[in-house]
C-alpha cells in the first residue's frame, strides 16, 4: 500500500522570497508506510543496502551524471537549496532568499555553523568558488548551463552570497537546486577537482566510509549534520548488480533492501513476492528517437513526420512498458510541468506516412540504422517496436544494440538515428537548454533553430507569468511541430524495498531520494 501525499500549492513568492516558513512545510512525496505506523517517530539505526544496476564513475559532485551518483551526491553534500517531489525549493545550507524587483539579483542568507566533513566551517567563500567551479567550461559539468543565467557571484559577507544575473530569472532558487549545485570547500578546489573524483569533501548528512566504482559505495551518519535529528540510518550502502536477474534475485532473497530500479517486465512479480513493497512513481521521464536533422533521410522533415505518424503511442506503453507509463506525441514536457499545454497529436496514419515517404523522395521506402545502448535495455525494445510499426509505411529500420560505452562515445550526439532516454527537470526552461537549445551543452539533434532559442530565452528572463505560460506553449509547440526527437511515452519509474523500509522517497526528477528521512523500523536485518 502506498501513501500519496497531496501537492502544496506553491506561488511565484515561493521562489523569489525563501525562508524559515518553508522549512516546516516540508517537500510532498510518495512516500510508504503500513497504516499500523501512519504517525510512527521514526526510529534511529540500521544500515540500507541498495542495489544499482548503472556504475558510478565519479564521487564529484560538480560532474556526476547517472541515478546511483545522485544519490550518493545528495548523501554526501548540500546545497543552497533542495528541490522537493513538488518543484519548490526548499532551504538547506541556506536560510532564506531573497531578490530584488525584476528578479535579476538574489541574496542568499546562510544557516551558520554548518560543517564539512573534514572539520571546516561552511562559509559564503565555499559557495562562491562552488559556482564558479560548476560555470566553468573546464570543470565540465552538466550544471552549467542549468544553474541560471549567472553574471556574478560574491560572498558579501561570511554567511551571504549575492548572485547578479544578466537578465531577470525568477527561477534561480530552484536552479540552486540542481544536483551539480553541491557547497564544495574552496580550498579543495584551489587543489584541483581530482580529489573530489575519488574523496567526499561535502556537509551532507552522510560521510564516505569506501568507494570501490565497480563493486560498492557505502557512507555513514554524519553526526554533525546541519538539520537536527536526520539522519536517522547509521549508513547506506550501494551495491552494483550488472546483471539484472542477480540483482532481483538479491532483493527477494532479503540479501538487499531496495532494488533503485525495477525492470518493467519484472515489476509485477516482485511486487507480488512476499514482504517486497514495489513502488511507481509517474514522472515526465521518457526514452525519445533522436532525428538528427544534419543527416538524412531526417534532414527531410517530411520523414520525420511520417515517422511520427506510424507509431503507435498506446501500442509503445502496451508493448515497451508493461503499461507502466502514458503515451506522449513528440513534446519532452509532460502535464507534470508547471506550464505543459495540450497539444496538437500526430495522428496515426500509416497511408499518409507512406505518402509522405515518397513526397520527400522515397517512393520505394527507406533504409536506415537505429542505434540502441544496453542501458537501459527498454531502448532496444524501443528499437525493435518501432521496427515493426513503420514497416508498413516503407521504413526498414536496421535496430543495433551497442554497449553502453560505445553508446556513449560514438552514438550519443553524433549518431543521425538512436534512442536516447532522459530524466525530467524540474522546470522547461532545464529542459530545453540542456537539450534542445542551439547552445545547450547536450545539444543532439542539430536542430539549431533561432527562433526556439529566441522564445525559450525570452521565456526564461519573463517574470510575468501568463506571458511565460504563451512562450513555454509557443516552444512546446515548436518541437511537436518540426520534430528534432519523435517521444512516444513517458514512463513511470518502478522501484521495490522491503516492508521494513520506511520513508522511502519517490521523487519524479530521480535526482533526490531523501536518504536522510529514511529509516527501518523493527524487525529489519542487522546490517553493516
Amino acid at each position: 500500500m502506498t501513501k500519496t501525499l497531496l501537492h502544496t500549492p506553491w506561488t511565484r513568492r515561493d521562489f523569489l522570497y525563501g525562508g524559515a516558513a518553508l522549512i516546516g512545510a516540508g517537500a510532498t512525496a510518495t512516500i510508504w508506510r503500513p497504516d499500523g505506523l501512519a504517525a510512527a517517530t521514526p526510529k534511529r539505526g540500521g544500515t540500507i543496502v541498495i542495489s544499482v544496476a548503472q556504475q558510478m564513475t565519479t564521487l564529484n559532485p560538480f560532474k556526476q551524471g547517472n541515478n546511483p551518483e545522485y544519490m550518493t551526491g545528495e548523501m554526501m553534500y548540500s546545497g543552497l537549496v533542495r528541490v522537493g517531489p513538488d518543484m519548490v525549493p526548499r532551504p538547506d545550507v541556506a536560510e532564506s532568499w531573497s531578490a530584488n524587483e525584476d528578479a535579476s539579483e538574489f541574496t542568499f542568507k546562510m544557516r551558520r555553523g554548518v560543517k564539512f566533513h573534514h572539520g571546516p566551517e561552511v562559509t559564503a567563500e565555499d559557495v562562491v568558488a562552488s559556482i564558479k567551479a560548476v560555470l566553468d567550461p573546464e570543470t565540465g559539468s552538466p550544471g552549467r548551463k542549468n544553474i541560471g543565467p549567472i553574471k556574478a557571484v560574491e560572498a558579501v559577507d561570511k554567511y551571504t552570497v549575492k548572485i547578479t544575473l544578466d537578465g531577470s530569472f525568477a527561477d534561480l532558487p530552484v536552479t540552486m537546486g540542481h544536483p551539480s549545485a553541491k557547497i564544495v570547500p574552496a580550498a579543495v578546489l584551489k587543489e584541483g577537482l581530482d580529489k573530489l573524483s575519488t574523496g567526499g569533501y561535502g556537509c551532507g548528512p552522510f560521510t564516505l566510509v569506501e568507494y570501490d566504482p565497480a563493486r560498492i559505495l557505502k557512507v555513514a551518519r554524519y553526526d554533525n549534520y546541519h538539520i537536527a535529528g536526520l539522519p536517522y540510518l547509521d549508513g547506506v550502502e550501494q551495491h552494483l548488480f550488472p546483471d539484472l536477474a542477480a540483482e532481483t534475485a538479491a532483493l527477494l532473497n532479503k540479501e538487499t533492501d531496495v532494488m533503485l530500479a525495477v525492470n518493467n517486465a519484472d515489476f509485477k512479480r516482485v511486487s507480488d513476492s512476499s514482504g517486497v513493497i514495489g513502488r511507481r512513481q509517474q514522472t515526465g521521464r521518457f526514452l525519445n528517437l533522436v532525428l538528427r536533422m544534419d543527416t538524412k533521410p531526417f534532414d527531410d522533415i517530411r520523414v520525420r513526420q511520417a515517422l511520427a505518424m506510424c507509431i503507435d503511442r498506446q501500442a509503445m506503453v502496451d508493448l515497451v512498458l508493461e503499461g507502466y507509463g502514458r503515451p506522449a506525441f513528440d513534446n519532452p514536457i509532460s502535464s507534470e510541468y508547471r506550464y505543459y499545454i495540450d497539444y496538437n497529436r500526430p495522428n496515426l496514419d500509416v497511408a499518409g506516412a507512406r505518402k509522405l515517404l515518397a513526397e520527400a523522395g522515397y517512393p520505394n521506402g527507406v533504409k536506415v540504422e537505429l542505434l540502441c545502448s544496453t542501458k537501459p535495455a527498454l531502448r532496444t525494445q524501443v528499437g525493435v517496436a518501432v521496427k515493426e510499426l513503420a514497416r508498413g509505411a516503407g521504413f526498414d529500420i536496421d535496430v543495433k544494440t551497442v554497449p553502453h560505452d560505445y553508446y556513449i562515445a560514438n552514438v550519443w550526439k553524433k549518431a543521425g538515428f538512436y534512442v536516447g532516454s532522459w530524466n525530467m527537470r524540474p522546470m522547461e526552461d532545464q529542459m530545453f537548454t540542456l537539450l534542445l537549445t542551439s547552445d545547450a551543452p547536450w545539444a543532439d539533434t542539430a536542430w539549431n533553430n533561432k527562433v526556439f532559442d529566441d522564445v525559450v530565452y525570452k521565456a526564461r528572463r519573463t517574470t510575468d507569468d501568463a506571458e511565460r505560460a504563451k512562450l513555454y506553449a509557443q516552444a512546446q509547440q515548436m518541437c511537436v511541430d518540426e520534430k528534432p526527437y519523435i517521444v512516444p511515452f513517458f514512463m513511470d519509474v518502478l522501484t521495490a524495498h522491503q516492508d521494513y523500509v520506511m520513508d522511502y522517497t519517490m521523487h519524479p526528477l530521480q535526482v533526490s531520494y531523501y536518504m536522510d528521512r529514511a529509516w527501518l523500523k523493527d524487525g529489519a536485518p542487522k546490517r553493516g
